[in-house]
């Protein structure tokens, strides 16, 4: 996908994890690739560089959102630009028989993704969280060289190749289509303009009251204009204990920005994410 011309890409490192192989379906001539600890510290850099994007996972098919990636998109004030998605696959690292190991080392998301197979053949396995799949890969190195006893690993399919002299399972993910979002987006402009010829739109919505039937009017709208919605999802709202703001996702139509015309009229406050198309 060639997007427009950037001088910076952020994105989670080291090289060689998720996020990198996301951000290679990128063609950015001259972009750097900067590798960050944290999803969150590569959408904070964006916010500081106006020449830059930030390539983040924002939903999994099996564990669903990355809740700090889709927070700091409104926290931010961020703007998608596009979606890419990436089939997941997670091989296994270990330097013993599996119901002997005692420690697995594992990125947080990796392990929700594979938490069928980790319960159902590592039993003694506690689990030690990582900043990235390849930070669990050289983790597990870094302990069978230094200390004598029984550890695995979730790894991606990449650094399995290239330490195979360890025991390895291939395809650990407990459902075969394990697939992650991740979205290119970069800090919003002044005056910014959405093109609702893209793909898809992403919206914010924030109800001014709490009463009965918010949703349904809410939902009403899409309706009206027979918008296929493909993610409505609740998240807490930061400032107030108990209350609510919905993300919204849907396709695209010719009737996307009556659509928004008529929320902007509408008793709800929103924010317009992006309008993007999707790079399989």
């Amino acid at each position: 996908m060639l997007l427009k011309d950037c001088s910076q890409i952020y994105t989670l490192g080291p090289q060689g994890t998720f996020s990198d192989e996301a951000t290679q379906k990128l063609r950015i001539i001259g972009a750097n690739v900067n590798y960050t600890s944290t999803f969150v510290e590569a959408l904070f850099k964006v916010t500081e560089d106006s020449d830059s994007v930030a390539v983040v996972p924002v939903e999994n098919s099996v564990a669903g959102t990355v809740s700090q990636v889709q927070d700091s998109l409104v926290r931010s004030d961020l703007v998608i630009l596009a979606e890419i998605n990436l089939l997941i696959e997670y091989d296994l690292l270990a330097n013993s028989e599996l119901d002997q190991i005692e420690s697995c080392f594992a990125h947080p998301q990796a392990l929700e993704q594979s938490i069928g197979f980790i319960s159902k053949n590592m039993p003694r396995a506690q689990s030690k969280l990582t900043r990235s799949n390849v930070d669990s890969g050289i983790q597990f190195l870094e302990s069978v060289e230094s200390e004598n006893f029984p550890v695995a690993a979730i790894v991606p399919v990449s650094f399995a190749k290239k330490n195979s002299q360890w025991k390895k399972v291939s395809g650990i993910q407990d459902y075969p289509n394990n697939t992650t979002r991740f979205l290119v987006v970069r800090s919003r402009q002044e005056n910014e303009q959405l093109d609702y010829s893209r793909k898809k739109t992403s919206l914010l919505v924030e109800f001014q009251n709490d009463r009965s039937g918010m949703l349904y009017q809410l939902l009403s709208v899409f309706n009206l204009f027979q918008i296929n919605l493909c993610r409505l999802e609740s998240r807490p709202a930061k400032d107030t204990p108990w209350a609510y703001v919905f993300f919204v996702d849907f396709y695209n139509s010719d009737e996307t920005a009556a659509c928004i015309d008529v929320l902007r009229v509408s008793n709800f406050r929103y924010k317009v994410l992006g309008s993007y198309d999707i790079v399989s």
